[in-house]
């Protein structure tokens, strides 16, 4: 076969091409092509689903697969729009059971973020999300008190710092200080860290300047008949400043030890109050956030060890009642606590129990001789809890 003289010089300069070179385009060039179809599959799902909302045909099917892929996306706004679309399954439907699991199980993620959003001090972020929890589940109740109870908690908060600031305006600053340790009794990560550290700032400000105020005076008034008073530096300031905090620090520590031997959770609270007052910059904060660290799991367990067993102690009947009333239990158990996560895991397994009590009953409300329709494998599919 004859070929042009363009042609010809292509064929002859591929030729030359070393043979590790065309080993690796025929191994590349499959698996970018599989990649690219995946891709592309990928895309098409997308835009279907898109547009399902505008199309009165699409099966409900479509619908719960569809949901499935917003949900696999698992920010609070695609839970929310995921659960919508489930929830349009006709009552009727025999995928309709599916749907409403799905919807418990994306209601539990949206209830997780929630919290985490409030817990972060993200308070109008944290009632959005769980405002998406769907009237129809057994948890939009538990969400409507839980909603509740945080507006109380902030408002409960404000009040506490509202009363510091006073105080501290006021120039009275034990009382600012005992005010600013009710802080630590409040059921809030955001109040009881970064809000008490920002007060516990402005108290020890405020006393620093008093106390250095007052030295001053002293010198003044013991040095006038003799010289005249040096103003001191910025840094013998800040020497003496540090030298104060870190006496006062193992005062705290000494003091927030004592309340905790006992084990109580008050007294556990009162410690932790005690040893936020370690400001950061002593020689002894590391060690005293480490003690509140343990000291707030220690109060955790104890306050949610008792929703947990009362869980464990329904779960154990069998029934789903049972079952599902033992996972709104351990749901109380908030995002961020100790016990949070052995509450998932008990409540990831009352849930497949759920689903396989579910199934058996659906098969044997069937007529004899018959077999359940045929549904896409993809429909059981569960999205995994963090």
């Amino acid at each position: 076969m004859e070929f042009s003289p363009l042609i010809a010089r292509i064929f002859t300069q591929m030729q030359k091409l070393p043979a590790q070179l065309w080993l690796g385009l025929i191994v590349l060039l499959p698996l970018g092509t599989g990649v690219l179809g995946v891709w592309l599959l990928s895309k098409m799902d997308d835009v279907e689903c898109q547009t399902v909302w505008l199309s009165p045909l699409a099966t409900e099917s479509t619908r719960l697969y569809c949901a499935q892929v917003t949900a696999d996306r698992r920010t609070a706004i695609d839970l929310a729009e995921a659960i919508k679309l489930a929830d349009s399954i006709s009552l009727s439907h025999p995928l309709r059971k599916d749907g409403d699991r799905l919807i418990q199980q994306w209601s539990n993620r949206l209830l997780e973020l929630g919290d985490a959003a409030f817990q972060n001090g993200k308070l109008e972020d944290a009632i959005t999300i769980l405002e998406s929890v769907p009237d129809s589940t057994t948890l939009h109740n538990s969400a409507t008190q839980r909603i509740d109870q945080w507006r109380e908690t902030w408002k409960a908060a404000e009040d506490i710092v509202q009363k510091v600031q006073d105080a501290i305006a006021a120039d009275n600053l034990s009382i600012a200080s005992a005010e600013a340790r009710t802080l630590l009794k409040i059921n809030n990560e955001y109040w009881r860290t970064t809000r008490f550290q920002d007060i516990a700032n402005q108290i020890q400000a405020a006393k620093e300047n008093k106390n250095a105020q007052a030295t001053d005076r002293k010198k003044r008034i013991a040095n006038a008949p003799f010289e005249r008073i040096r103003p001191l530096t910025t840094d013998e300031l800040m020497s003496r400043w540090q030298k104060e905090q870190d006496q006062e620090a193992v005062i705290h520590l000494q003091k927030a030890r004592s309340l905790a031997a006992t084990g109580e959770v008050n007294r556990l609270r009162d410690a932790i109050g005690e040893a936020q007052m370690v400001l950061s910059g002593s020689v002894q904060y590391t060690q005293a956030q480490q003690l509140i660290k343990d000291w707030s799991h220690q109060i955790e367990s104890v306050e949610d060890r008792p929703a947990l067993n009362r869980a464990i102690a329904l779960a154990h009947k069998g029934d789903i009642p049972s079952l599902e009333a033992a996972i709104t239990e351990a749901n109380s158990i908030y995002f961020g606590r100790t016990l949070y996560r052995e509450a998932q895991a008990n409540i990831d397994q009352w849930s497949a129990q759920v689903r396989q009590l579910y199934d058996r009953q659906y098969a044997q409300e069937l007529p004899p001789n018959n077999s359940p329709p045929s549904r896409d494998p993809s429909f059981y599919q569960i999205p995994a809890s963090p």
